[in-house]
């Protein structure tokens, strides 16, 4: 099996010499459709991976976990796990053997979190002294997720794994067999909702478990028309009853949680991310852009975007927020989608921004972390 990746820089000096980017454009550069004004306002910045000036479209996949006290954990391709204080002082470094691509999962006094070295990790928060680590044979990209002492999540090889959270100890594991031919890079996250590990596989396949024991509920294959990249590489979001996943080749379905049967599917190419909030489902692809559906399954608004890959979508409050492999940050209003920020880093984002209460962190391209206050919501 074969894996592909998914398929107006205004500031290029600044994203080599590693200034603090580029909040506005003319609006005819990047789609400003609507008055500019600061959503967000740089707080900090860190180098956390340093490269070279010449590197070809440098790419980083880590996402930061904030915490409620405002510090912050993130990876990055440098294969450490960084904590920093609210006001960008570093607490702690760990050091793993394989890049950090995952997003880690605060629970607690303990943070547990994946590499591309297939091993899932759990340190203590506050020292980062190593509690324990779990090795598989594929890499981790995305965030664990835990329930009644297990910790839950995916690796690359179509597995979902629960191990104890206090030892380390395997607990269960389900696996799917990946189809022959070529595969989209990348592999769906764990949506925990009561006693069901909701998940996609690169099969076309999204499945609901017991958490606790592993078994399956049931299971539902998408794209069933489609002969390849039928990868369902979204993890799955709830909103208003409704388990809202996605296929890459075939769009967007709309799932009832307990049986899986479809309630509605739209039709679109190239989505490997979704989001939703407690009113609208946001998805985002290379030709569609940023589109907002309602949960009847009827398109809001579409936003283009610029050449690029974008990321998984992420809510601000009244606003969303997406990032493109080839650009910036794009910060639009839910309502009706105009653009209303642009943030430009140098070399692109590929990783999504995190949010939480006040604050915004992403990691740019060229790997650099940027900690944002969130004003103007």
């Amino acid at each position: 099996m074969a894996r592909l990746w998914p398929g107006v820089l205004l500031c290029v000096f600044c994203g080599v010499l590693g200034c603090a980017g580029t909040y506005r454009a003319e609006p005819s550069a990047v789609g400003l459709n609507a008055p500019a004004y600061d959503v967000v306002a740089l707080r900090w910045q860190h180098r956390l991976a340093h490269r070279d000036v010449f590197d070809y479209r440098p790419q980083e996949w880590a996402s930061a976990a904030i915490a409620a006290d405002g510090s912050v954990y993130v990876g990055s391709s440098a294969q450490r796990l960084l904590a920093f204080q609210r006001n960008g002082r570093m607490r702690w470094s760990f050091k793993t053997q394989g890049a950090v691509s995952s997003k880690p999962l605060i629970d607690g006094d303990k943070i547990y979190f994946g590499a591309d070295d297939g091993v899932l990790y759990a340190l203590d928060r506050h020292s980062g002294r190593k509690l324990f680590a779990y090795p598989t044979r594929a890499p981790i990209i995305n965030q664990p997720r835990t329930i009644g002492g297990l910790v839950l999540f995916t690796n690359g090889e179509n597995r979902v794994y629960a191990i104890d959270g206090q030892t380390g100890k395997w607990r269960w594991q389900y696996d799917r067999e990946a189809p022959e031919g070529f595969t989209i890079q990348g592999h769906a996250g764990i949506l925990l909702h009561g006693d069901l590990a909701y998940t996609g596989f690169s099969d076309g396949v999204t499945v609901a478990l017991n958490a606790r024991t592993g078994a399956v509920e049931w299971a539902q294959r998408l794209c069933s028309d489609k002969k390849q990249f039928v990868d369902v590489d979204s993890t799955p979001v709830l909103i208003k009853g409704l388990l809202v996943s996605a296929c890459y080749a075939g769009g967007v379905y709309a799932l009832d949680p307990q049986t899986g049967a479809v309630r509605w599917h739209v039709q679109a190419e190239s989505v490997a991310h979704i989001a939703a909030d407690d009113q609208q489902i946001f998805y985002a692809a290379p030709r569609a852009g940023l589109v907002a559906l309602t949960t009847h399954g009827s398109e809001s608004w579409r936003q283009a975007l610029p050449n690029g890959t974008p990321t998984a979508p992420v809510s601000v409050g009244r606003y969303v927020a997406v990032s493109s492999t080839r650009s910036g940050l794009f910060i639009a209003r839910k309502d009706n989608g105009a653009l209303v920020q642009y943030f430009d880093p140098g070399h692109g984002i590929s990783a999504p921004a995190a949010v939480h209460d006040e604050t915004m962190v992403l990691l740019s391209n060229h790997g650099r972390l940027f900690a944002f206050d969130i004003r103007g919501n």
